[in-house]
């Protein structure tokens, strides 16, 4: 099993509000936060933290990379209950932060903006074209930084939370920017990284990417996580599995003569109009479909020589599922995410 590297436990932390009175000018009180959070990142999994502006996504963020320091609960690491929360050094080799919209100018180059951070460290800076190479700047090492893609800063920017080799990675909206093609070279960084060992905890609002790299999901609403886990376990916890999808030209006049022939008469269905086709939608079981099932279905109607001009899964998105959760509707959660990540 897979070590837990950070585990947080119980954690509260609200953002202090100016509440000046007469005698204590310069009283606060606490404001919106995050409450009674418990989570574990474990070793070689990437993690997607989601939810709708002002869940309270970044606030954790900088709370895991001891920038914010709890109100109430325990941080452990590799099993060690951390006694000092008050001065986090522990962070400073432990966690590696990608900050959102980080934007690099000048004529200095990657190269020389690593060499620097190398030298603050006291590491040896003869390693720096090796770790260029890593997040794929090796052949940029020595251009201006003015040249550079948004694709590339994404990849200076990664490099300097790699500076130390961290143990855990926060990534704050890291896809910001990048074309398809730099996302899919940018994902394939972190598998890598994930492989070496690396807990990486991803906060994206770009949802379609977000599940196409991670291997859980955690859903932040107002201040709280409200569910983790395996995204198929959460779509069969709510009920909102991808249906099966088959298009005809014609109406489907003995769908069910068809299904019972073929031991498939437990099925629920609809068959309805969409423009000039007819379309089936095939309520999909707990679990999802599995291939074989897939390919019985469809030669139930080929056998009966009634062929769909379409079939495929229905895909849940990533929003629905956030939606499904935390009550609100497809749009509004659209919306939001959209929104200032919270």
């Amino acid at each position: 099993m897979a070590e837990a590297l950070l585990e947080l436990k119980g954690i509260d932390y609200h953002h202090k509000i100016a509440s000046p009175t007469l005698l204590k000018p310069f009283n606060k009180i606490g404001g919106l936060g995050i409450k009674n959070i418990s989570l574990n990142l474990v070793s070689g999994n990437i993690i997607g933290l989601v939810g709708p502006n002002g869940a309270g996504k970044t606030t954790l963020m900088k709370l895991l990379a001891g920038l914010l320091i709890p109100d109430k609960g325990k941080i452990v690491f590799k099993g060690k209950e951390l006694e000092n929360m008050i001065r986090p050094n522990w962070t400073k080799k432990m966690i590696g932060m990608m900050h959102e919209n980080v934007h690099w100018y000048g004529s200095s180059t990657p190269f020389k903006v690593i060499e620097r951070l190398f030298t603050i460290r006291n590491m040896k800076n003869n390693k720096i074209e090796k770790f260029l190479d890593f997040v794929g700047l090796g052949i940029k090492a020595h251009d201006s930084l003015d040249s550079l893609s948004q694709g590339m800063h994404q990849r200076l920017s990664l490099a300097c939370a790699l500076i130390g080799s961290p143990d855990i990675l926060l990534l704050d909206e890291p896809m910001n920017g990048l074309d398809p093609v730099a996302r899919e070279a940018f994902a394939g960084v972190l598998k890598n990284l994930a492989k070496q060992g690396k807990a990486i905890l991803i906060s994206s609002h770009q949802l379609a990417e977000l599940e196409r790299m991670v291997d859980s999901v955690i859903l932040m609403h107002e201040g709280e996580i409200i569910e983790k886990g395996n995204l198929e376990e959460i779509r069969d916890k709510y009920g909102i599995n991808n249906d099966l999808i088959l298009k005809f030209p014609t109406k489907v006049a003995n769908i069910k003569e068809i299904f019972s022939k073929n031991k498939f008469e437990n099925l629920n269905y609809e068959q309805y109009k969409e423009g000039d086709s007819f379309t089936i939608k095939i309520n999909s079981p707990k679990g999802g479909w599995d291939i074989t099932t897939k390919q019985e279905i469809l030669e139930c109607f080929v056998s009966s020589k009634i062929i769909p001009f379409d079939f495929r899964s229905q895909k849940i998105e990533l929003v629905e599922i956030l939606s499904a959760v935390t009550g609100l509707d497809v749009e509004k959660v659209g919306m939001s995410l959209r929104g200032k990540n919270g």
